[in-house]
């Protein structure tokens, strides 16, 4: 038996009252969830996101469902630096002129 990744995405889930969180699971996993910002972070696969994003969004406790964009992001900054993506605009000059 091989072990594979599934790719796993979160949606954060806006709430209008946190006493329905406990019915959120069954949506996918309960990551996080703050009582002050009044939202949940849910996980779950790839593939389950757009129906349960529809099926969130039904739901009357729910202000807004946003998914996470981490995913989609490249996390690989090495290559960047690399290439001078933190180097300084050209014309801008280094040394401080004290006069």
């Amino acid at each position: 038996m091989e072990f594979t990744v599934k790719p796993r995405r979160a949606l954060i889930v806006y709430l209008h009252s946190m006493k329905q969180v406990r019915q959120l699971k069954r949506f996918g996993s309960i990551q996080y969830q703050s009582r002050k910002g009044r939202y949940v972070v849910l996980y779950m696969d790839e593939n389950q996101v757009n129906t349960a994003t529809a099926k969130l969004k039904r739901l009357g406790f729910v202000r807004r469902v946003e998914p996470s964009y981490r995913p989609d992001v490249d996390m690989n900054f090495g290559e960047r630096v690399d290439r001078g993506f933190f180097k300084p605009e050209d014309g801008i000059n280094d040394e401080d002129d004290d006069d």
